[in-house]
């Protein structure tokens, strides 16, 4: 009696260990599809938002390459970029400042990531860092662009197809002649290899960081077309030899005084033959 209840407890045991086996092995399963997803849905986040800038392993574009940044920057640090890397510059945060200078002055703008999606991303890149998955293989397609259209769209000859304003409203470019663009923005003749080629141009022509922008551009983006012409506008300006932005300037200045140098001549000529003068004559006879 006392040994079949001695083999009882041994099966009960067994039949325990081998429960927990199976549910320690479900349970690991379980987690390993759950990373593996959060993984997949941080490749499509990034596809979808960093793609334009950055590269994971492909090498530094408008934003530099992420391959191994989960490792390189402190995990509170890259989180707190990801969430809000607007109050980061504003707060003037030493590396974030310093990316901002290395990086031609591009802000990174804040995309909105909800908690969910910052975790799903950070899963993604330690993920590509370790091969578990396939990165992003490359940025978004650059077309190729049109120099005439892209004026066109600049000056606001042509409008833009989403109803933004056209860019001469508040940038000068090379190739406008003396009355030039705007002064509100910077001058775009050099933009092109300011913001490292053709492939970052179009990264921030098509997702504008800046601030100023933001606003005209967020609900009115540019079509990958529109992108194309205007930075192949943009690269045709910077290759001709164009007068600088001052010289122009200060040919208004020279032509503004000529003009006004004219009337104040007319004026002093038609002065001597208005009634006063034609009469005073007349009245002293």
């Amino acid at each position: 009696m006392e040994n079949v209840s001695r083999h009882s407890r041994k099966w009960i045991l067994l039949t325990v260990f081998m429960c927990g086996f199976v549910l320690l092995q479900t349970v690991w399963l379980v987690q390993a599809a759950s990373n593996n997803q959060s993984a997949e849905e941080g490749r499509a986040i990034f596809e979808q938002y960093c793609a334009s800038c950055h590269t994971v392993g492909g090498g530094d574009m408008a934003g530099p390459d992420l391959q191994g940044v989960a490792e390189k920057r402190d995990p509170a640090w890259l989180r707190r970029w990801l969430e809000a890397p607007d109050v980061m510059l504003a707060e003037g945060d030493p590396i974030a400042t310093d990316l901002l200078r290395q990086y031609n002055n591009i802000p990174m703008p804040n995309q909105n990531l909800s908690t969910a999606e910052i975790d799903a991303l950070l899963a993604y890149l330690g993920a590509a860092d370790s091969g578990a998955v396939p990165p992003v293989q490359s940025a978004r397609e650059v077309l190729t662009g049109n120099p005439g259209a892209g004026r066109s769209l600049f000056t606001g000859a042509d409008r833009l197809s989403n109803g933004g304003a056209a860019c001469i409203a508040c940038h000068d470019s090379g190739t406008l002649g003396i009355p030039g663009g705007g002064l509100l923005g910077p001058d775009l003749t050099n933009a092109v290899a300011r913001y490292g080629g053709e492939s970052g141009m179009a990264a921030v022509l098509g997702n504008i960081p800046f601030p100023s922008m933001v606003p005209v551009y967020q609900d009115r983006p540019l079509t990958p077309q529109e992108q194309a012409d205007l930075t192949a506008f943009m690269q045709q300006s910077a290759a001709k030899d164009t007068p600088s932005r001052g010289l122009r300037h200060f040919s208004l200045y020279i032509l503004a005084f000529g003009l006004m140098d004219v009337f104040l001549l007319l004026l002093f000529v038609w002065h001597r033959r208005l009634p006063h003068h034609t009469r005073r004559p007349l009245s002293r006879r």
